[in-house]
């Protein structure tokens, strides 16, 4: 009996904290290649997850040693519509950079209930400006322990979706 009980919780272990990934070949760019990060369509009810998202991606490709040439953030303290993107991306290609990643957080939040677990999804993509079309796109989502930060979620599931 003792070792069903043990069996049961390790089950709930190991799938109370899960990730989903749906992505596209691992990331390849030059090493010499330019990008810029652009805020991402929020569709969550959490104010700014896309600028959220977008500054904790800037933060992940400059740590992996990509040439980020800025991040176009004038928007304020509010998220962009998708067209204020697109008009974003316009400008990325008028000022020079190769690739610009951008997409959107369709969940950013924590669970209802007793536990208050983290919850993210997140869909990225990276724009070629010269050829005028998505090189590369990856989804997740995951979820997190109670004791685990919204953010903290955020940034693991964003690191191994641009792996």
């Amino acid at each position: 009996m003792s070792r069903i009980i043990l069996l049961a919780l390790l089950g709930c272990v190991l799938f109370s904290c899960s990730s989903v990934m749906n992505r596209a070949a691992p990331l390849v760019l030059p090493s010499t290649a330019t990008v810029v990060v652009l805020p991402f369509e929020n569709h969550t009810e959490t104010p700014m997850a896309g600028l959220r998202a977008a500054s904790m991606l800037d933060g992940i490709l400059r740590a992996r040693g990509y040439a980020v040439k800025g991040r176009f953030k004038e928007s304020g303290d509010r998220d962009l519509a998708p067209a204020e993107i697109r008009e974003l991306l316009k400008k990325a290609r008028r000022s020079g950079v190769e690739y610009a990643f951008t997409g959107a957080v369709n969940e950013f939040r924590y669970k209802t209930g007793i536990d208050g677990e983290p919850a993210v999804s997140i869909t990225m993509v990276i724009y070629s400006l010269e050829k005028d079309e998505v090189v590369w796109s990856s989804t997740g989502s995951a979820t997190g322990w109670s004791h685990e930060s919204l953010g903290t979620i955020a940034q693991k599931l964003m690191d191994k979706l641009v792996r």
